[in-house]
């Protein structure tokens, strides 16, 4: 290459970076509007008739102004040459226009209204509708939680699916507005003068008014375009610093100070002072954002009028001097001013609107990515048997698991066959495998390695749901709702009264609920209006009842016992047999004593079964059953 040759091949480099360039910037439009349409998919599913009222809204909207510019350009040169009754006509198709556009926008502005509240609420349940819809494994997974709760907080921010269809909305309004601007500009530029001023003449030439325009509209346009990239990225990095600060800030208001249940441990713990101190802390670092934010904004305003305020100086002054030429009339000057303005309107608000659609369309994406999300859980077809005898049989087969993002294996090389109609606990230390052989069983979770089967079938070939049905589950960590006490129990079936209160007789819970203000109908906790608080050992008696109302085959118990006082402890363990009947029971205990009630016991240890049988041979083998339940009983002998 000789030196010759440098400046032609640095030129052809700076055309294929400027290409390049380019490829990249199409491609961010494209997929930026991807992102945008998919959006208004799910938006026209949910209301079909948003779409279609926000493109008459604008419809609307353009032909009101632009017909006014019309009809008052009309008025006013009738005015100057004398033709009242013309004028005449013209001011009332200014007032009748002004009156019927007027009343078309509030009601197409109000049924707008009434379909984003319905685009905002089908928001949140579309959300909680999917994650209800994932299984178990799938949605406690942090990356699953963290989407839901990004996309919660960016549709409290910046608004949801609405604001979605607000920017298109804007969009195309200022698309119509640059064409209908567009068409009248040009129809003012070929406007011939009417002049013997040679300078005014040649200013008004069609070809030197098209390129006066060209110029200062290209001009403001390229300088407005640079200055409002340069503040939305500044707002966008000042908003990404601020998330941290914005999720503890949630995070106090919801869950620490206006959680009254927490106000026990705030007081008996003395963290008044501890909690607003990080109250304090965090609401000023939000506040120092918003200031930021709000400085860069008005920044950034300023601006954009002084762009806009310059360009529009220019536009009065060329519209001038084409109505000082004889080219337009004194009407037409009002009209093609307003179009020119119109038309710096409609570009800054494309601008600004295209500049929104991306960060909406970046902060919308995790919204779809969690709608896109998928069960990591088979789907299974084989419908399960429907026993009346409720004979089933449940083995695991070399069972391992471990949890998701955990390379540590909970259970190992589990093996084990269920004993129908048997009443069955499982004890272990802390952390042995228990509650995760549980969650297996129910196929909340399902094996790494090995499989469970059901009547000889993996139970991934059944249908989920199907196979679910044969369980009742009282969890350690169970959950009541502020709902009525029968809903609680009832849950996802049919309400039947005879059921239910013999479902509260059995779990000892019937006397209790029988004194509540509303019996069964009354609200459980003061969070809802006209509800009651309930002590632990009631809500776990609560908590029984409804395993009891499913009426599964299976019955499974965790700690079942744990916030009863001793003697409602005993009077469920008396009444365990008849509370489980003709079931399979699975009991899950640190309270050795309770193991006495059941037929078969299995001990886990480090995430594997090291004992199986009765409470009497395990007792007599003097393994680690015997040593758990040595030292319990010191506690009860004298």
């Amino acid at each position: 290459m000789t030196i010759r040759q440098l400046p032609q091949v640095a030129i052809e480099a700076g055309k294929e970076i400027d290409m390049e360039r380019i490829r990249v910037k199409i491609k961010d439009i494209i997929g930026v509007h991807r992102t945008g349409f998919e959006l208004l998919k799910i938006a026209h599913k949910m209301d079909s008739s948003v779409i279609p009222l926000q493109i008459l809204h604008v419809l609307v909207q353009t032909a009101s102004f632009y017909l006014g510019l019309l009809f008052t350009a009309e008025l006013i040169d009738n005015l100057l040459e004398g033709n009242f009754s013309v004028a005449f006509l013209y001011g009332g198709l200014v007032v009748a226009g002004t009156l019927c556009f007027g009343m078309a926008g509030i009601l197409l502005a109000g049924s707008g209204k009434r379909s984003y509240n319905r685009l905002m609420i089908g928001f949140y349940i579309m959300t909680r509708e999917k994650a209800i819809a994932l299984d178990y494994e799938t949605m406690e997974q942090p990356d699953v939680v963290k989407k839901i709760a990004r996309s919660e907080r960016t549709a409290k921010m910046h608004g949801s699916l609405q604001s979605i269809v607000t920017v298109y909305r804007n969009i195309l309004e200022s698309l119509f507005t640059i064409a209908t601007s567009v068409g009248l500009t040009a129809a003012l530029c070929f406007a011939a003068p009417e002049t013997d001023n040679r300078v005014l003449a040649v200013a008004a030439r069609p070809a030197v008014s098209a390129a006066i325009v060209a110029a200062f509209s290209c001009t403001a346009f390229g300088v407005y375009a640079k200055v409002n990239k340069r503040f939305v990225e500044k707002n966008n990095r000042i908003f990404q610093s601020h998330t941290d600060v914005e999720m503890k800030l949630g995070y106090m208001l919801t869950h620490i100070l206006r959680d009254y249940k927490a106000g026990k441990v705030i007081r008996i713990y003395d963290m008044k002072e501890m909690l607003l101190g990080n109250f304090r802390k965090f609401n000023t670092q939000s506040a120092e954002f918003f200031e930021r934010w709000n400085d860069a904004g008005n920044q950034g305003t300023l601006f954009r009028n002084t762009v806009n305020g310059l360009y529009v100086v220019c536009i009065y002054l060329f519209v001038a001097v084409k109505a000082l030429a004889g080219a337009i009339t004194i009407g037409a000057f009002t009209q093609y001013a307003g179009a020119l303005t119109k038309l710096a309107k409609g570009f800054q608000d494309f601008v600004e609107n295209s500049a929104e659609l991306k960060k909406k369309c970046i902060y919308m994406s995790d919204f779809l990515d969690f709608l896109n999300t998928e069960s990591s859980h088979v789907k299974g077809s084989i419908p399960v048997e429907k026993r009346l005898d409720g004979e089933y049989e449940i083995e695991f087969k070399d069972v391992s698991f471990c949890y998701p993002g955990s390379g540590e294996m909970v259970l190992k090389h589990v093996n084990c066959k269920l004993t129908m109609k048997n009443k069955l606990a499982l004890v272990g230390k802390n952390g042995a495998g228990k509650t995760t052989f549980i969650k297996l069983l129910c196929r909340l979770y399902e094996p790494t390695e090995g499989s469970i089967t059901l009547n000889g079938v993996d139970i991934r070939k059944y249908k989920e749901e199907e196979y679910r049905e044969l369980f009742s589950v009282v969890f350690q960590d169970f959950k009541l709702f502020g709902f009525p006490v029968w809903c609680n129990l009832a849950a996802g079936y049919e309400r039947d009264d005879k059921k239910l209160w013999d479902s509260l007789e059995r779990a000892g819970a019937a006397e209790f609920v029988r004194g509540l203000p509303s019996g069964a109908d009354t609200v459980l906790y003061k969070s809802k209006e006209g509800g009651v608080d309930i002590s632990g050992g009631e809500a776990q008696k609560l908590a029984l009842a409804r395993a009891l109302y499913k009426d599964a085959p299976f019955v499974v118990l965790d700690e079942p016992t744990a916030a009863l006082d001793p003697i409602s402890e005993a009077q469920v363990y008396a009444g365990f047999n008849e509370m489980v009947k003709e079931k399979t029971s699975i009991y899950i205990s640190h309270r050795m004593s309770s193991c006495r009630f059941c037929d078969d016991i299995i001990v886990f240890d480090n995430g594997q079964i090291i004992e199986r049988g009765s409470h009497e041979r395990l007792l007599s083998i003097r393994g680690q059953y015997a040593q758990m339940w040595d030292a319990q009983a010191q506690y009860y002998v004298e």
